[in-house]
């Protein structure tokens, strides 16, 4: 007979938090009983409390999971230096990772924009949170590079704010990914994911002030997929 793996303490706290993800995203805090969360864990309530007090301690911990993930692409977003090329590469990669090809999206992605309608239409607080993380890397990385490109000449240093055109072009990636989420789309664009994509980003760059030439220089979607 196969021994049972046993899990550690942290390991247990962390299989519950995943699994209790799509009830929360389903029933909203509210709605959500103690008895279900424990069913979609496995588990008894009695060990569903004895890792976590209470319903608030859990559903606390499953926000901060959701947040506080992190893609491993994003450590090469970093390491590049503010200018124009960056700011093309941070832009680009924002709408793949919302638009891109929906099979090879997880169920990741549904439960969170689940999580964040429904947050939206109570108390905004798991809204607040995944917006605190935007506010904390994309806005100041894409702030820094937009002045870099129209110190470089790359752009024009009027028009839109770049705090708000930080914010302007995550809003209108995740605005696109709610439209393009569904299996029957909800707007049918009529063209392939890759070129919305790339359409998507064009619009954002020259709505950020980026001159058409420099856009040409940098942008090539095939190569910044690799």
């Amino acid at each position: 007979m196969k021994a049972t793996t046993r899990l550690s303490s942290e390991e247990r706290k962390a299989a519950i938090v995943q699994a209790v993800r799509r009830v929360f995203a389903d029933k909203g805090f509210h709605g959500t009983t103690t008895r279900e969360l424990a069913k979609a864990a496995g588990v008894s309530e009695a060990l569903l409390f004895k890792h976590f007090p209470n319903k608030e301690a859990l559903y606390s911990a499953m926000q901060l999971s959701c947040c506080y993930a992190q893609d491993p692409a994003l450590e090469r977003l970093n390491a590049l230096e503010p200018s124009t090329s960056a700011l093309v590469a941070i832009v680009h990669f924002l709408f793949s990772r919302k638009l891109g090809n929906p099979s090879t999206r997880d169920d990741d992605q549904a439960i969170q924009m689940q999580l964040m309608f429904r947050s939206l239409m109570e108390d905004g607080e798991f809204a607040q949170l995944q917006l605190r993380q935007v506010a904390a890397y994309w806005l100041p990385r894409i702030e820094e590079c937009l002045q870099a490109a129209i110190a470089a000449g790359d752009a024009v240093g009027r028009g839109v704010f770049p705090s708000l055109g930080a914010w302007f072009t995550h809003h209108l990636a995740v605005a696109l990914m709610h439209y393009v989420r569904p299996a029957r789309p909800v707007v049918e664009y009529d063209v392939p994911r890759s070129k919305l994509v790339e359409q998507a980003v064009w619009f954002t760059l020259r709505g950020l002030g980026l001159k058409e030439e420099a856009i040409k220089r940098y942008y090539n979607a095939k190569t910044l997929a690799l």
